[in-house]
């Protein structure tokens, strides 16, 4: 099964790389046969034709984004990955209202990598 077109999102596929490839740690890397973005190795959203993959969603804002966008589970293959969602998109302008979702995955990306840890007060030794 082909999940992307080059042909069809090229466009699309510029205008994400110009905003995401700025941040830091970002990497890019081909998965499925589509282009996939990465914070510092952990993968945070990928393209398909006409739209775009958000892998590493917090539950609250995967609900956010189901309410303001028709979204649906990616399927890769005969398996459904439930969290992973999946927008349309049509145009650049559309790509620009979901920008706060991608780098919200974008970020849970990097607290995965780094480890969520807090720092432990330790107790001075006399």
């Amino acid at each position: 099964m082909k999940y992307y077109s080059e042909d069809e999102n090229k466009e699309l596929r510029l205008a994400l790389e110009q905003k995401v490839l700025s941040w830091s740690h970002v990497s890019t890397k081909k998965m499925f046969g589509c282009p996939c973005y990465q914070a510092r190795g952990k993968l945070f959203a990928f393209l398909v034709t006409k739209g775009i993959v958000f892998t590493q969603l917090q539950p609250s804002d995967r609900e956010k984004l189901t309410s303001i966008y028709k979204t649906s589970f990616f399927q890769a293959g005969k398996k459904t990955v439930k969290n992973w969602i999946m927008v349309s998109i049509k145009n650049l302008e559309e790509l620009n209202r979901i920008m706060p979702f991608i780098r919200k995955s974008y970020e849970k990306a990097l607290l995965k990598e780094q480890g969520s840890f807090s720092p432990s007060i330790s107790k001075k030794v006399t």
